[in-house]
């Protein structure tokens, strides 16, 4: 799989070496900046597959690339001779893919990215699973509230109120949670 890489160089010497066994794999480097770049502004303009940093101390870099992956969904490579625990648990925590100490080689690269990519990939997965199973939970309680009300205010039973939420539903081309939300809402102004 060819990826669009997107170079954070901040180490010119190793940067070359890093540069070269993008290429030699197939990568594209759409763009290569310093660590003082608006990283943002730099996803948003080449749009790459990967972020690959070479940072000697990323300690400084850790919020930009936190801010970063809070509004940009990306994987993150980052090579650095930083292994200070405290450091790879912020890097972590930011959302760093992979965190790499001492390892740039050049045969070891494309196995780095790979890895990377298919974790990043198996946590957005994980995330928008988390983010639906939130959204259903939401939306089952308006419906269990808004049954409450109807089974309040107009007398029905369980399987009655849910029928005329459904039934709501279908005649309005809605979800269910939405009509339920509406009910709620009605019954509030009313209250």
């Amino acid at each position: 799989m060819q990826l669009k890489a997107l170079l954070v160089n901040g180490d010119p010497a190793s940067g070359e070496l890093l540069r070269q066994s993008l290429r030699s794999l197939g990568h594209e480097v759409v763009a290569e900046c310093c660590e003082d770049t608006d990283l943002l502004t730099q996803v948003g303009i080449h749009t790459p597959d990967i972020l690959v940093v070479l940072c000697n101390r990323p300690a400084g870099l850790l919020p930009k690339l936190g801010q970063l992956l809070l509004q940009s969904a990306v994987p993150v490579v980052l090579f650095t001779d930083d292994n200070d625990p405290e450091i790879i648990h912020r890097a972590v925590h930011a959302g760093v893919s992979a965190y790499i100490v001492d390892g740039l080689e050049a045969g070891r690269i494309g196995s780095i990215l790979n890895v990377a990519v298919a974790r990043f990939g198996a946590y957005e997965q994980l995330r928008r699973e988390l983010l639906d199973t939130r959204a259903n939970l939401i939306e089952r309680k308006a419906v269990e509230r808004a049954k409450g009300i109807l089974m309040k205010q107009r007398g029905y039973d369980e399987p009655r109120a849910y029928h005329a939420l459904r039934k709501m539903a279908m005649d309005k081309n809605l979800r269910i949670g939405e009509v339920a939300e509406n009910v709620i809402a009605v019954a509030d102004l009313l209250n």
